[in-house]
């Protein structure tokens, strides 16, 4: 995730997802608040690992949006595997329109790596975020 834009009340990042077979490059906008709750959201995910799913969204599905991003972090197996489903739609017209839903495995580490950074995205300290090797 790449900020490529700011404003006073929410900015524009570039949200870059490779996954096995499928590569996701999607624009959408969003705050410090939408942020926050996915930072947040992670961190409990992490802290109860295995006993529940955690489900971010941002945009809409059916409605007329700019994008719609799900990301649903579960626990994949025992060992500390996470499995990250996403559903991507970036709302555009044919031809340039793009859904795609796909899963990667990452390490319960890779998720606390990702909350770290979220928060020095949210503080600006950083601007960019690569994480979930």
């Amino acid at each position: 995730m790449k900020r490529i834009w700011t404003d006073v009340d929410f900015f524009e990042v570039n949200l870059c997802v490779f996954g096995n077979g499928c590569n996701v490059d999607l624009d959408i906008y969003l705050d410090n608040g939408h942020l926050e709750d996915l930072k947040n959201g992670i961190e409990n995910f992490a802290a109860n690992l295995g006993k529940n799913d955690f489900s971010w969204v941002t945009g809409h599905e059916t409605e007329n949006t700019t994008h719609f991003l799900y990301l649903r972090f579960f626990l994949h197996d025992k060992r500390g595997i996470v499995g990250i489903e996403f559903k991507v739609d970036n709302r555009a017209e044919p031809p340039y329109s793009m859904r795609s839903n796909f899963y990667i495995l990452t390490e319960i580490n890779q998720i606390d790596d990702l909350s770290r950074k979220l928060g020095k995205f949210i503080r600006e300290e950083i601007f960019e975020v690569e994480s979930l090797v």
